[in-house]
């Protein structure tokens, strides 16, 4: 490794560490012994949805930055760089072991893995090459109603309003056909997300007095969306204004039109949706 990027691992590391410590902070709260908790079914299974996304995107990370590039058949390249992803994440789980509102969760190792694994994948064969996943998140007044649970900053929103994260599975169907069927910077995305979530598993919930909150008027419902996506890499090697300018939709769903898929309100055309 040259000096270059052993620098840059620095400066990850540090960032890494500074993140674990606002993380405690902005997320779990007061710490008691270490217990397990059983979150499975809890937001519609989207805090399962980041887990794995995470995992994915920083073994993916790890492995183009810090590996060689050319050496994609190492399959202990592979093994090391791709399951970086679920090493990083043990230490929130443990984390989350010893926070009073949390606790240790099996479900959450799982999706650990699975995103490390897709990522191994992903680098391995080209079937699994085509697919990538991405995020998309927007502000919702849901975090008005619960701020302590569901943010009172936009940082906080981003990782705690699963009302407004999106996941999504961008296909790039050229890789996948072996023909040019789409523009090569142009993919299908497919999403999934979820509104009316107050709580993990229902929308009642007792106040700072004591009193019970009941919002079980307002519906929990699941979203499927279709839409378009760009391959960031491939508008990125037009030239460097554009690697700037794109650089973020390597994880992030750009902008675009989509079709809902809505059990409370049917299908929903959105002009653009993030």
């Amino acid at each position: 490794m040259n000096q270059s990027k052993k620098n840059l691992l620095i400066l990850f590391l540090v960032i890494y560490l500074l993140l674990l410590v606002w993380l405690s902070s902005a997320w779990h709260g007061r710490f008691i012994s270490f217990h397990f908790f059983d979150d499975l079914f809890e937001w519609e299974y989207l805090d399962k949805l980041g887990h794995f996304f995470a995992s994915f995107h920083l073994g993916l990370y790890f492995y183009r930055v810090f590996g060689n590039p050319e050496d994609l058949n190492s399959s202990a390249h592979k093994k090391w760089m791709c399951f970086s992803g679920f090493m990083l994440l043990l230490p929130i789980e443990i984390l989350d072991g010893f926070a009073e509102n949390y606790g240790a969760s099996p479900a959450d190792l799982c999706a650990n893995g699975l995103g490390s694994l897709l990522c191994y994948l992903h680098v391995s064969y080209k079937i699994s090459a085509a697919l990538a996943p991405k995020f998309s998140f927007h502000q919702t007044a849901y975090s008005l109603i619960r701020p302590d649970l569901l943010g009172s900053t936009f940082a906080q929103q981003i990782i705690k309003d699963y009302n407004g994260q999106t996941y999504w599975a961008s296909v790039d169907i050229n890789k996948l056909t072996g023909k040019k069927i789409f523009p090569g910077w142009l993919v299908i995305s497919v999403g999934y997300g979820a509104e009316g979530l107050l709580g993990g598993h229902d929308n009642v919930w007792p106040d700072a007095s004591g009193k019970v909150v009941d919002y079980s008027h307002t519906a929990r419902t699941k979203r499927i969306f279709i839409s378009v996506d760009i391959l960031a890499h491939e508008l990125m090697r037009k030239n460097n204004i554009f690697n700037y300018l794109f650089r973020p939709f390597v994880i992030l769903k750009f902008p675009a039109p989509a079709l809902e898929f809505n059990v409370e309100r049917g299908i929903v055309f959105h002009l653009i949706y993030f």
